[in-house]
């Protein structure tokens, strides 16, 4: 089998940072993908910004600050092309596109693509149609989807409908402030016993797991929120990804209204895959992770977003075929065929 060898830089973690710390979609697919790499009989060594070399789930975490790794078969930059240059004379090199594309054109960065011409591997068709026409060509388009937590496929379906309760599970710098607006004015007044959870209050400057330091959700609120709006809102702490997953569950609907930086949405595709119908509006990558009409809804303007939320939320019997088309249709697939795929993708 092939010595494959990956470096992220974006935060300081290694392989047991899965059990013992928050982590973001980056730091945990890269644990969970070396891991189910070196399952398939792959020598895999990770380089992060770990405090030390320690070997955990088959795979050698070392330090990114240490020398940088002689001929590999394979090295895979996460994201970032100035790592490109980290591994000397590797047989093959690959960028593992987790976010948006557009940092490969940078003016600082493209000639290094130019350069070290990486084979680009993609998480999604929406990721993959950014990919710039100024960088080299590519031989053909790659896509190796997010595989999804064995905890939350496989569920059965609930005996009941949860109570009205919608959940918001993101960056609230994602357009958390439209959506409590089109909550207050055109959802709320039409199931007024209904509450929206909000997970996620955090900024992008602040590390996965640290107190987000500016007022928990004043800066989101639209001007003039009534008292029965401001009621209506469940802030929620810091949670673990079990006690997430739960209150996906329990919760009726998923809203979120998308944001053009989305190139997977594992949120959503977690409470797809849980069972939770989604509303959406077709920004981005969300029209790959809803089934328009099926396991949710996909609407443009405020009015139709709000409509389907209200039918979710008050139609018994629609939120049961959704709910149970979700669990059906939105399972994805887990990190050891992930793992099959992306070394399809790294050796074709």
């Amino acid at each position: 089998m092939a010595r494959i060898v990956i470096a992220d830089s974006t935060n300081r973690y290694d392989g047991r940072s899965l059990a013992t710390q928050p982590l973001g979609g980056t730091e945990s697919s890269v644990c969970y993908m070396a891991a189910a790499l070196a399952r398939r009989g792959h020598e895999v060594v990770c380089h992060t910004n770990c405090d030390g070399p320690i070997e955990h789930d088959g795979v050698a975490w070392r330090p990114l600050a240490g020398p940088g790794p002689e001929s590999p078969d394979v090295y895979v930059a996460v994201q970032h092309p100035r790592l490109l240059g980290f591994a000397r004379a590797p047989k093959r090199r690959v960028i593992w596109m987790l976010w948006r594309p557009n940092n490969l054109r940078h003016y600082k960065q493209i000639a290094r693509v130019w350069w070290y011409r990486p084979r680009p591997i993609f998480i999604s068709a929406y990721q993959a149609s950014e990919y710039s026409r100024l960088l080299p060509p590519l031989d053909r388009t790659r896509i190796v989807a997010h595989a999804l937590p064995d905890a939350v496929r496989g569920m059965r379906p609930l005996p009941a409908p949860p109570l009205p309760q919608a959940i918001f599970a993101s960056n609230p710098s994602r357009h958390l402030d439209w959506l409590i607006g089109v909550w207050s004015r055109l959802i709320l007044p039409r199931v007024p016993t209904a509450t929206l959870q909000i997970y996620g209050i955090r900024d992008y400057g602040h590390r996965y797991g640290r107190a987000w330091s500016g007022p928990p959700i004043e800066p989101y609120l639209p001007p003039g929120l009534s008292d029965a709006g401001r009621a209506s809102l469940r802030v929620e702490a810091t949670a673990t990804r079990e006690a997430l997953w739960a209150a996906m569950r329990a919760s009726r609907v998923m809203l979120y209204g998308s944001h053009k930086s989305e190139m997977f949405c594992l949120s959503v595709a977690e409470a797809q895959a849980l069972g939770v119908p989604a509303v959406v509006r077709p920004i981005a990558v969300l029209p790959e992770r809803v089934r328009d009409g099926e396991t949710g809804f996909i609407r443009a303007d405020d009015e139709g977003f709000a409509e389907a939320a209200v039918r979710l939320l008050s139609d018994d019997g629609l939120w049961r075929v959704q709910h149970e088309a979700a669990l059906r249709l939105q399972q994805g697939h887990d990190w050891d065929e992930a793992g099959a795929a992306f070394e399809r993708a790294l050796f074709d």
